[in-house]
């Protein structure tokens, strides 16, 4: 199984309890939108095993960057990056879920009203 036909699998079964706690954690919602303007780069087509950790490590992200954007020291962006990863909020591709994005929207809807 190739790294997307493994992260479809994920896709279609979100973890949709965790974008609830973008409603109350806005910091989990700062990096969720940072994760979007930051590049995650593929680094090999196959997992070594067929889970959510291996699919994780196909890619590198570039965590410097993200604590630049969010205005953090790395290391509190290394741990809200891994807060992201095993809520499943973002992926591996560099996309988010659906159901986060949803939660930008409106939260950006809301403020503009």
């Amino acid at each position: 199984m190739d790294f997307m036909e493994l992260l479809q699998q994920y896709k279609d079964n979100p973890r949709r309890e965790s974008a609830a706690m973008l409603l109350d954690y806005p910091a989990l919602l700062t990096y969720c939108v940072i994760w979007k303007q930051v590049e995650v780069r593929r680094l090999t087509e196959y997992p070594t095993e067929l889970s959510w950790a291996g699919l994780w490590e196909c890619v590198f992200v570039d965590v410097e960057k993200i604590a630049l954007l969010a205005d953090d020291e790395e290391v509190k962006a290394r741990k809200m990056v891994e807060r992201l990863k095993g809520l499943r909020l973002v992926y591996p591709d560099g996309t988010v879920m659906r159901l986060a994005e949803q939660v930008i929207a409106k939260k950006l809807t809301d403020a503009l009203a």
